[in-house]
């Protein structure tokens, strides 16, 4: 029988994370004006917020599409293209809106971000489409 608390070693993994949480939260509260709480709080909450009602939704919703259309051995290969892609999107976004650009230096965001995380993203959606269809006929091979 297996459960959350077996084997006892799954619980070191725990100590790490709430020694990191420990250190974050005394560095946070003992930094005084070097840290602008209403700002630390914005970002906080916005990205709880921006988890719970976009982000998890919308892979709720993907997932659900996945098991209506696709055959049960190309949902790995979608899912992790999806969230590579996701990922890259999110890490490409201020790049593509150009966040922080300045007229005065063209060196600064010199270059089409928009188009390369187009070609990237393709690329990923072709070669996810490649692992998918390979893994749906070695499922069918006896």
């Amino acid at each position: 029988m297996s459960t959350a608390s077996r084997p006892w070693w799954r619980w070191l993994f725990l100590l790490p994370g709430l020694a990191a949480v420990g250190y974050g939260g005394h560095g946070l509260l003992t930094a005084g004006r070097r840290v602008p709480l209403d700002s630390w709080l914005t970002w906080f909450l916005g990205s709880a917020l921006l988890n719970d009602l976009v982000i998890a939704p919308a892979w709720i919703g993907l997932g659900w599409l996945s098991a209506r259309l696709l055959p049960r051995a190309a949902r790995p290969a979608v899912v992790v293209g999806a969230a590579v892609s996701g990922v890259l999107v999110l890490v490409a976004l201020p790049f593509v809106l150009r966040r922080g650009a300045d007229p005065a230096n063209p060196s600064f965001l010199p270059r089409d971000y928009g188009l390369t995380l187009l070609v990237l993203v393709l690329v990923i959606g072709v070669v996810t489409a490649g692992a998918a269809v390979l893994a749906v006929r070695r499922a069918r091979v006896p």
